[in-house]
C-alpha cells in the first residue's frame, strides 16, 4: 500500500511538469498553411486558451496537496506559476512561424485560471461541503507523506 501512494504521490508532483512539456510542445508547432475553418472549428481552437491554462494551474494544485494541506500562500505560487508559464509561452509562439502572440490570448489564458481559483476558493478555502473540497482533501489525507506514513503505522504496515 505505501509503494502505491508514494507512485501516486509522485505521479500527480510530476504531472504539471509533463503538461508544460506538452504545453511546449503544442506552441512549438507551426499552424501551417493558412486555412478557412468552419465556425465550430475556430471555436473550439480559441476557447482551448480557457482550458489549457486552467488546467495546468488544476495540476499544480494537485501537486502541491501531495505535500499537505492547501495553504494560501501555495496557491498564489500555483497562480503565479501558472500565469507565467502563460506568458512564456505566448512570448515563446511570438518566434513561431505563422503562430503569434496576442493579448487576446493572454486574457484567455488568466480567465481560465481564474474561473478554477473561484471554484477552489468556494469549494477548498471557504470550507463548503462539497464533493470537490472532500476529494481535494482525501487527496492530501491519502498521499501527504506524514498522513501516509501515521496512518501506515497505525495499520502495521510500509
Amino acid at each position: 500500500m505505501y509503494l502505491v501512494r508514494l507512485l501516486g504521490r509522485y505521479t500527480l508532483r510530476l504531472l504539471p511538469l509533463v503538461y508544460m512539456m506538452f504545453i511546449w510542445f503544442l506552441s512549438s508547432q507551426s499552424s501551417g498553411a493558412v486555412v478557412n475553418f468552419s465556425f465550430y472549428d475556430s471555436l473550439i481552437k480559441e476557447s482551448l486558451h480557457l482550458v489549457e491554462f486552467a488546467i495546468l494551474y488544476g495540476l499544480l494544485v494537485l501537486a502541491l496537496l501531495t505535500r499537505g494541506e492547501l495553504s494560501r500562500r501555495g496557491n498564489k505560487i500555483a497562480i503565479g506559476i501558472s500565469i507565467l508559464y502563460a506568458l512564456l509561452d505566448e512570448f515563446h509562439q511570438s518566434f513561431i512561424p505563422s503562430r503569434s502572440a496576442t493579448v487576446t490570448d493572454l486574457v484567455k489564458d488568466f480567465l481560465g485560471v481564474a474561473v478554477v481559483w473561484y471554484i477552489l476558493r468556494r469549494t477548498y478555502f471557504q470550507q463548503e461541503h462539497t464533493w470537490l473540497g472532500f476529494w481535494m482533501r482525501k487527496i492530501t489525507h491519502h498521499l501527504a507523506p506524514g498522513k501516509c506514513v501515521i496512518e501506515d503505522n497505525r495499520k502495521g504496515g510500509r
